[in-house]
């Protein structure tokens, strides 16, 4: 079975995708890189030579959907059956790749097999610590990074969606392809470790410890609107209670806002995301 890789590239930070590159790529026979317009991208491509190691080089920034496509389109020509997709800045536990294959030749229905998530920098891993943790469980969704996936399974699901451009983009992908009956695993002895390229911001309100990433305004933006869109298109198949989550952003938004810098940017970009995500059509 040929196994692929590929990391979607913006601006990375140099010595974590050295990391992320040397573990991923002994567990892989091709790894696919697909840049979206970096800064430094002739440098990049100096630094991480190898037979295996395809560029795919965009001229400005796709967004991480358009780039996933890619890389399925590519991997699709190169009769890759499984690629593990992954963020610029995450690193792969030992034997990853082994774990999560073994799990999708037990399950002819999985296109998504997820590892757990280890956030560098973060007080808890994002698994729900109440919960007897089970060696292989199917889970609603899941997130890209670390994500082994089915190929012909996400053709069939008609590829990611473009014009969510970034926040979402997994979600909405894991939905559609439960809608048509494939299923999403995750297999806990598979570990990745992830580390956002943004700080953890740790304050207080009101005495309660709140904890978050500070995001531009231009990925505010994309937050505001595309969770509405998620909420409006999908309902309780996006999260529960789908209704709070027209006013949970709002929410989410004014703790936030009390404490980051550009603050004002911010609130017309999250305006600007949240009208557009509650009037546009839904297809």
């Amino acid at each position: 079975m040929t196994v692929c890789a590929g990391i979607v590239l913006f601006n990375p930070e140099s010595e974590r995708l050295k990391e992320n590159i040397n573990t991923v790529l002994p567990q892989v026979d091709l790894l696919v890189l697909v840049d979206n317009a970096s800064f430094d991208t002739e440098k990049l491509q100096e630094t991480f030579v190898d037979e295996r190691i395809v560029w795919i080089l965009n001229e400005t920034n796709t967004g991480v959907a358009t780039a996933l496509n890619q890389l399925i389109n590519y991997v699709s020509e190169k009769d890759c059956e499984w690629v593990l997709t992954l963020d610029q800045d995450s690193v792969c536990g030992e034997n990853l790749v082994e774990k999560l294959v073994a799990a999708g030749q037990t399950n002819e229905k999985a296109a998504m097999i997820s590892p757990r998530i280890i956030e560098r920098g973060a007080d808890t891993e994002k698994t729900d610590p109440g919960k007897p943790i089970q060696e292989v469980e199917e889970v609603p969704i899941c997130i890209t990074s670390g994500c082994l996936t089915n190929v012909k399974a996400v053709l069939d699901a008609g590829g990611f969606n473009d014009w969510l451009f970034i926040d979402h983009v997994d979600h909405d992908m894991c939905i559609r392809l439960r809608l048509k009956g494939y299923s999403i695993l995750r297999v806990n002895a598979a570990v990745l470790f992830q580390e956002y390229g943004l700080e953890v911001v740790r304050r207080k309100l009101f005495f309660v410890p709140v904890e978050y990433h500070n995001y531009t305004p231009f990925r505010v933006y994309y937050q505001a609107r595309n969770m509405l869109y998620m909420v409006r298109k999908y309902g309780s198949d996006f999260k529960p209670l789908p209704f709070f989550h027209y006013f949970r952003p709002i929410a989410v938004f004014f703790v936030k806002f009390m404490f980051e810098p550009e603050r004002f940017q911010r609130l017309k970009a999250f305006i600007k995301g949240y009208v557009t995500g509650l009037f546009m059509k839904i297809n």
